[in-house]
């Protein structure tokens, strides 16, 4: 923050102005000159005669009052002289800001160009030849290139030009803002040294009234001689320590002549240069100046030591080994009793290693560690940046959000390390997809953020999409481990779906959502209609969530027949959500959400307590110990507590192993079978069943399917209902009961929804029957009132009570999840 100017700040500063106006009148008259001569070279015709007149009579008025300021400048005060500047000079500007207005309609594409390189060179001038005013200079500047450029944005190539125009001035009044920052810093500092200069003249003075007094007392001087030769010892003692500390110090130390001839160097100059004192005294200092290096920094370097006798930045150097080096330099000018330069001395430091410690920062702090991928805040900027440039352009841009779908498995099983390996093989796949032009980000574990710019169609962003899953679904190799990834990507556009960071990027992860929901891999566009989805998937979650704390969701139960005899041998536990007000929810709308939201392990815990409970309170009611299957989701498998947490439930309602049985489903044995494997062996050691849900649709090899510690394959539903009219899914049927019969296995089959059905996998060889046909699921009260208290059991299947069916329409999902 800068200081505020007193008052022989200001008028330094007024006079520094009026002093640098003797040359940029000159050019400001001469590039009127110019122009004219451009509008004559192009046309021979005069431009605009009124506004040549205008510019001219007004420079060679302020040529007039500047010659008359310059004459009486000490009788006026300073606000007359900063009036009799600014006034002029804002006049000045709003003829320069009119030339484009008067000159562009008549003129040439030559001839605009030659008039903007003109008012170019006025305003770099200005940037500089300004420096002791402010906000005049600043008009001026704005005056001279801002019209320009916005009317030159009219022609074919006006928009470069114009863009070119608006980045200069900016570019101006920074370099004007520095300039006169450094004046400002330069005068003060000079008038600190006039000060000490005067308290100098004023101690010379005293010196020399001394000296006469020193005359008048000789003989004393004579008899302190003893005491003054003890002083020159000490202080030629001073001196040498002084050498020494300069020899000794870790600073760089350098001493030149006024034309920058190296003199004096320290051991320091030589440990970090690389140069001896031999290489360097005798040298131009411009032996560690970088090849290709400007000579601007010099100059203003060199100007500031001239006027105030100090310098201190940062600037890069090169040592004797060619490599470069940033140094932090302090230089002072040593002047004589006459203030004349004798000698400059430079104090420096190797400042290179806490540079790049910086810049990694920076980097970190916009860049995924993990990847290198921009981070959410750097993909934000960039954001930011293509809604403005679309804005402006009237273009588009599309945002691509991707959602690993497998990856918290793989991450859970294989291992964090693992993980990382792969999202980097991600990134690596995904850039390798992308425009120079495009951005990517990481915005935290398996979320990617991929930003089309200037796209033509919200089709490229489908094309992209496309392009990406397929990269992504090509195996990978990690740690020996072959892995298959999938993605699921939401799609938004600017400016259709939003144009601000924050609703885009909500729009795309509802489009995400969407994907997801609709069966992974694959991409959604977003519409508006996800909101609304979006806004019952939340309400949903947090019912849920309310719904497990308060104990709320309960087990229906749906019993298993014996193919042979009839009798039931067995019940699927089947989780039921009555919720307050709206009814029975279907458990195909809330398990996935408990799925997603994390929920899902909660919920695994409830149906196995509320499953051994049961077991346990049939037991009491005299029914003996039912067996009870219980479906255990791929999550409560992968995080391998599983058997710690049945053990317990077993062992706190007191039920015996033997009356469990745990479903899993083909697809989520088969994902990770190095790590299900073990764990259901486990299970099966501890006594527990173990069946294989659903089988015949997920990928099983033999391999693997005569290692699985499993006692009963349960036949897909699919398969069964096709089987009436199906020789296909007939000869499936009895192909799986074949294969388990020699595994020894027990086979059930589920959705059994007809007499014909349940007759066709009898005669198939099946142990065991479920489906509607037979017994819909039904509270446990109910089970023990049609099921268990009635005895004897069922011999046939004709003998058993079955519910009249539902309507099909109200009719009940015929695969629920338990867990």
């Amino acid at each position: 923050m800068l200081l505020p100017l007193t008052e022989p700040v200001r008028d330094t500063l007024i006079r520094e102005a009026f002093r640098q106006a003797r040359g940029g009148i000159p050019m400001t008259i001469l590039a009127i000159i110019g122009i004219a001569w451009i509008r004559w070279l192009d046309t021979h015709t005069l431009i605009a005669p009124l506004w040549t007149f205008s510019a001219l009579a007004i420079s060679f008025g302020r040529a007039v009052i500047l010659g008359f300021v310059l004459r009486h400048q000490d009788q006026l005060n300073i606000r007359l002289r900063e009036w009799l500047f600014n006034g002029p000079l804002i006049i000045s500007s709003l003829v320069w800001a009119s030339l484009p207005v008067v000159a562009f309609p008549a003129a040439s594409g030559h001839e605009k160009f030659g008039i903007l390189c003109v008012l170019a060179g006025l305003a770099g001038g200005a940037a500089s030849v300004l420096a002791p005013v402010k906000w005049p200079a600043r008009v001026y500047l704005f005056c001279v290139l801002i019209p320009g450029a916005a009317l030159i944005r009219l022609d074919a190539i006006g928009p470069v030009l114009s863009t070119l125009g608006v980045c200069f001035f900016v570019v101006m009044l920074l370099s004007h803002a520095a300039a006169r920052e450094l004046l400002i810093d330069a005068i003060r500092k000079r008038t600190e040294n006039q000060g000490l200069l005067a308290d100098l003249q004023r101690e010379r003075g005293e010196v020399e009234k001394l000296n006469l007094d020193l005359r008048a007392a000789e003989t004393a001087l004579r008899a302190q001689n003893s005491l003054l030769e003890r002083e020159v010892a000490v202080r030629s003692e001073r001196n040498r320590l002084a050498f020494a500390v300069i020899q000794n110090t870790a600073e760089g130390v350098l001493v030149t002549d006024p034309d920058g001839t190296m003199v004096e160097v320290n051991p320091a100059f030589t440990r970090i240069t690389g140069y001896s004192a031999e290489d360097a005294i005798g040298v131009s200092m411009s032996l560690l100046t970088p090849e290709g290096a400007t000579d601007r920094q010099q100059a203003q370097m060199m100007e500031v030591l001239a006027e105030t006798g100090k310098w201190e930045g940062e600037l890069w150097s090169r040592r004797k080994d060619g490599s470069l080096f940033l140094e932090r330099r302090s230089i002072d000018a040593v002047r004589d009793a006459g203030g004349t330069t004798t000698h400059y001395v430079s104090v420096f430091n190797d400042i290179t290693e806490d540079h790049h410690k910086d810049e990694q920062l920076r980097h970190m702090a916009c860049h995924d560690p993990l990847t290198g991928l921009a981070n959410r805040s750097l993909l934000n900027e960039h954001l930011r940046m293509a809604i403005a440039q679309g804005k402006r352009q009237q273009g588009r841009a599309g945002i691509l959000f991707l959602d690993l779908d497998q990856f918290k498995s793989i991450n859970d099983t294989l291992g964090h390390d693992v993980g990382d390996l792969l999202l980097k093989e991600v990134a690596r796949r995904l850039n390798s997809c992308l425009r120079a032009t495009d951005a990517l980000a990481r915005l935290g574990g398996d979320e990617f953020v991929v930003l089309l710019n200037s796209i033509r169609h919200p089709d490229d962003c489908g094309l992209l999409a496309g392009k990406l899953m397929e990269a992504l679904g090509k195996p990978v190799e990690i740690a020996g481990v072959s892995l298959h990834v999938n993605t699921s990507i939401g799609i938004t556009v600017f400016p259709d779906d939003g144009d601000t960071v924050e609703v885009l990027m909500k729009n795309a992860d509802m489009a995400l959502y969407a994907a997801k929901g609709a069966g992974k891999n694959r991409y959604d566009f977003f519409h508006a209609s996800m909101s609304e989805k979006a806004s019952i998937r939340r309400e949903l979650e947090s019912a849920l969530r309310d719904a497990l704390a308060q104990d709320q969701l309960g087990l229906h139960f749906q019993p298993k027949f014996d193919a042979r005899l009839g009798h039931v041998c067995g019940f699927e536990a089947l989780v039921r959500w009555d919720r307050a007000g709206h009814g029975f929810v279907p458990p195909d709308l809330f398990i996935p959400v408990a799925e997603e939201s994390g929920l899902i392990d909660e919920l695994g815990r409830t149906v196995i307590d509320q499953a051994c409970a049961q077991i346990a309170a049939w037991h009491q009611a005299g029914y003996g110990w039912q067996k009870v299957a219980v479906n255990v989701s791929a999550r409560q498998l992968i995080h391998q507590n599983l058997p710690h947490q049945l053990r317990n439930s077993m062992t706190r309602h007191g039920i015996p192993t033997g009356s469990l049985e745990i479903e899993v489903t083909e697809s989520v044995v088969m994902t990770q079978p190095e790590t299900t494997i073990p764990l259901l062996a486990d299970l099966r050691r501890m006594g527990i069943r173990i069946a294989i849900d659903d089988f015949g649709t997920g990928h099983s090899s033999l391999a693997y399917l005569r290692k699985l510690p499993i006692d009963v394959m349960k036949i897909d539903r699919s398969f069964v209902q096709e089987a009436e009219h199906n020789p296909t899914s007939q000869a499936i049927i009895r192909t799986i009961v074949s294969l388990s019969q020699a595994l020894r296995l027990s086979v059930v089959a589920e959705g059994i929804e007809s007499a014909a059905q349940a007759a066709m996998l009898r005669e198939a060889g099946c142990d065991q029957l479920q489906g509607f046909h037979l017994a819909r699921p039904m509270p446990a009260a109910e089970i023990a009132r049609r099921w268990l208290a009635t005895l004897p059991s069922p011999t046939s299947f004709r003998h058993s009570a079955r519910p009249p069916a539902a309507p099909a329409a109200t009719r009940p999902p015929q695969s629920d999840y338990a867990g």
